[in-house]
């Protein structure tokens, strides 16, 4: 049934102006119908994605903000994601949460995609990948310089 005419809660309207703000569903969310809860199962469904700095390469369920098969829990940045292939699926008519890896995000200022390993990104706000944080190093808050050297460090 099409949610055109509902009220929408301010926390949404809130985290929808705000990008770096995650929000949460409320329950009405969580109970769509079996049409609109449509997940790709097959390989060609899936998305590609390939690590520019180690080669990771993994074809993975979900890339987006928003991946139909976690529940309560929205990335405040596009994010490759793939369900946990150690877990048994979930039947499709249950409603329940899935575990899930973030595998890795476009780079903000060169949009080349990296892993989330600290050996490739760096998280501040959004992801980074190690070479342009490098070059961003200075312009960084002084305690996140901080972490970013010691993060530097263990990868050198």
């Amino acid at each position: 049934m099409p949610r055109y005419n509902q009220e929408i809660p301010p926390a949404t309207i809130v985290a929808e102006n705000n990008p770096g703000v995650g929000k949460t569903k409320d329950a009405e969310d969580t109970t769509k119908s079996k049409d609109e809860t449509k997940e790709s199962t097959t390989d060609d469904e899936r998305v590609t994605f390939h690590c520019k700095l180690c080669g990771l390469h993994e074809r993975v369920h979900y890339f987006g903000r928003d991946p139909p098969f976690v529940y309560g829990l929205e990335f405040c940045e596009a994010t490759y994601i793939m369900r946990d292939p150690f877990q048994p699926p979930i039947p499709k008519w249950k409603s329940k949460p899935e575990y899930f890896i973030a595998i890795g995000a476009h780079c903000i200022r060169c949009n080349e995609m990296v892993c989330k390993d600290t050996t490739c990104s760096f998280y501040f706000k959004n992801t980074y990948c190690l070479t342009c944080t490098k070059i961003l190093a200075n312009t960084f808050p002084m305690d996140i310089q901080v972490k970013l050297k010691k993060q530097l460090a263990m990868v050198h």
